[in-house]
């Protein structure tokens, strides 16, 4: 089997039949397989599949275990050369799961692509294609900084506003909505880190796959519309924990200073998380 393409769902019934229907209508002249991990779902999600998409492999979960280690269930059955993660939350477009197969097929030194990410208005989504975090890119994107200078190399190193989006070319961090990846890289480095619940499991992935050496591309002219945060949305102050915690974890894991930098560190990303959670509540 060529490709195998793993989703995990929660409570995004209506997303998750969109986004199976457009894999299945941009997929073609390849033998591949969908595998969708259910966390749980409220909703009618689990029968809507198994009714309307009786060809997926489905698995359903007695409780949410989180987005990275749903995708590593799925990874332990996926038959493919290549596999997968995508959203519930995209439509794929014009044959793009076709494109990554086939610039995998045509760059044997490349081991994880991506596409062209989308918003809902076609514009482009920044975070599909970025530089790794470190403490001081991650303060200017962190405090809005990046928004505002956007044509500065140096504040913008995350995001990489500057450059043209219709650029194909190594990137160093991909989006965990899309991103697609030869079987060796699993073999070698596994799924995704299950101390992430939800968010910073796709960037440390992409850190485990540049530390061996191997190539990460962003595709141009593979595009997929990614409405984003349609399930971390149900649960929002849920999420912003979740994601700032998600931070600390990534510098945790990847960075060795001394005692003073981690405090600071520490204590600007708590203070981020406290000024985020007071917004939320104030909008509430």
């Amino acid at each position: 089997m060529k490709l195998s393409v793993i989703l995990v769902n929660w409570n995004t019934c209506d997303l998750t039949k969109q986004a199976l229907a457009s894999i299945y209508k941009e997929t073609s002249g390849i033998d591949f397989e969908v595998i969708v991990v259910d966390n749980n779902s409220a909703d009618n999600s689990v029968e809507m599949i198994k009714k309307e998409f009786p060809q997926v492999v489905l698995i359903v979960n007695p409780d949410n275990r989180g987005f990275g280690k749903a995708n590593n269930q799925g990874l332990k059955i996926a038959q493919g050369d290549y596999l997968m993660f995508l959203n519930t939350d995209v439509v794929v477009l014009d044959s793009a799961l076709n494109k990554l197969v086939n610039y995998l097929d045509q760059h044997a030194d490349v081991m994880l692509v991506g596409p062209r990410l989308l918003n809902k208005d076609m514009t482009f989504q920044h975070a599909c294609r970025r530089m790794l975090p470190n403490p001081l890119n991650s303060l200017f994107h962190l405090f809005g900084l990046t928004k505002i200078f956007k044509n500065n190399k140096l504040v913008n190193q995350y995001k990489q506003y500057a450059i043209d989006p219709e650029i194909t070319g190594s990137t160093q961090a991909l989006s965990g909505a899309a991103m697609m990846f030869r079987r060796q890289v699993y073999a070698e480095i596994g799924g995704f880190d299950e101390r992430f619940f939800m968010y910073g499991e796709d960037l440390d992935f992409c850190k485990r796959v540049l530390d061996k050496g191997w190539k990460i591309v962003y595709v141009s002219d593979a595009k997929i519309i990614h409405f984003g945060g349609q399930s971390s949305g149900k649960r929002r102050v849920k999420s912003l924990v979740n994601f700032y915690e998600a931070m600390w974890l990534y510098y945790k894991k990847h960075f060795k200073y001394n005692f003073l930098i981690d405090l600071i560190v520490w204590l600007g990303i708590k203070f981020r998380m406290f000024l985020a959670l007071s917004i939320n509540i104030f909008k509430s």
